[in-house]
């Protein structure tokens, strides 16, 4: 069996794999000296974290017990992430009107990613057997992160979107295909997102990833509890959830003013 096989029975997403098959391939021989080299007070802590999760799944993949392994890798310490800014309402409009002068397929996938929470790497391989009625309800029922199944209801804007790209480009297996046929890569996003920011310097650090905070932030704002808003973005732990919510001015009054 491979290693990127066995990552993929752990149910890490090929992106993923990618980057870990990267970051072994700079750890060369001794993986462990190399991270115990990289684990530093000074680093923040979401740079360590990957590297330690690569060595981890590594000596796994050769046959290591997990529990041994934590002993043998130093503990993940770092300097604490700072938080990532969502957009706020008014970016958010002016997102919307420079998404509107791109091209699909990637115009639709930014479309959607302020109104599914989806990761970038999950919206470019939707599949169109993805598109489901649960109870009744529209949405995206798909395989994530650790191969974990999960449900995103489509409000009406995303189904809008969805319907007006579907009607124009009749897709097939893939939602949203590449070049290549298969599914769009994620970096061909990314790529429209820096020309955006370059172009629109009021949308500050724009990035798929942080229009996943800036879906979690609205859904904070519109009333959603921290538990729907984990199961929405498909987070195991809670407490990665807490580190999507932005409350802004406008959210922090509203919660002062309900206490009057």
């Amino acid at each position: 069996m491979s290693l990127d096989l066995h990552l993929k029975q752990q149910g890490l997403l090929p992106e993923t794999r990618d980057k870990y098959a990267q970051i072994l391939q700079q750890a060369g021989e001794d993986p462990v000296g190399w991270l115990r080299g990289k684990v530093h007070p000074r680093t923040p802590i979401g740079t360590v974290l990957p590297l330690r999760a690569a060595v981890k799944h590594f000596l796994v993949f050769e046959g290591y017990d997990p529990a041994e392994v934590d002993k043998m890798l130093p503990k993940a310490k770092g300097r604490p992430c700072g938080l990532r800014d969502s957009l706020t309402v008014e970016q958010l409009a002016l997102y919307y009107v420079t998404v509107d002068k791109q091209g699909d397929p990637v115009k639709t996938i930014l479309k959607l990613l302020p109104r599914t929470g989806l990761r970038i790497s999950e919206a470019c391989g939707l599949e169109r057997s993805n598109l489901v009625r649960q109870s009744g309800v529209p949405g995206l029922r798909f395989r994530g992160k650790r191969d974990e199944e999960r449900f995103v209801p489509l409000n009406k804007a995303a189904q809008t979107a969805l319907k007006r790209y579907m009607d124009l480009y009749e897709p097939g297996r893939w939602l949203f295909q590449g070049n290549s046929g298969g599914p769009i890569s994620p970096e061909a996003v990314r790529k429209v997102c820096r020309k955006m920011r370059e172009a629109t310097p009021a949308l500050g650090e724009l990035t798929p990833h942080v229009m996943r905070h800036t879906f979690a932030t609205m859904a904070l704002r519109n009333g959603a509890d921290l538990r729907t808003v984990q199961a929405l973005l498909g987070h195991k732990s809670i407490q990665t959830t807490a580190r999507y919510l932005h409350p802004d001015a406008g959210i922090l009054k509203g919660a002062v003013d309900n206490l009057e």
